[in-house]
C-alpha cells in the first residue's frame, strides 16, 4: 500500500520553496527518496504539479502478543 503526496504551484508555476516543501512532506510522509517522482509541466516547461507515492509501513503485532 503507498500514500500519495501531492503538491500544486499556489499561484502558477511551483516556485523553488513549494518544491522544497514537498520533497520534506514526502520524506515526513515515509518515501525513502528511491521513489520515482512525476509531475506536470507548463508548455513552457514550468512545474505545475508533482506527486510520489510513498510506501506506509504495515504495523504488525510484538511477537507474543496476542491477536
Amino acid at each position: 500500500m503507498a500514500k500519495k503526496i501531492e503538491h500544486e504551484g499556489v499561484d502558477g508555476p511551483m516556485t523553488l520553496d513549494e518544491l522544497s516543501a514537498f520533497v520534506a512532506d514526502a520524506y515526513a510522509s515515509g518515501a525513502q527518496g528511491d521513489e520515482p517522482v512525476a509531475a506536470a509541466v507548463t508548455l513552457r516547461g514550468k512545474l505545475r504539479s508533482v506527486r510520489v507515492n510513498a510506501p506506509v509501513p504495515v504495523e504488525r503485532p510484538a511477537p507474543g502478543a496476542e491477536r
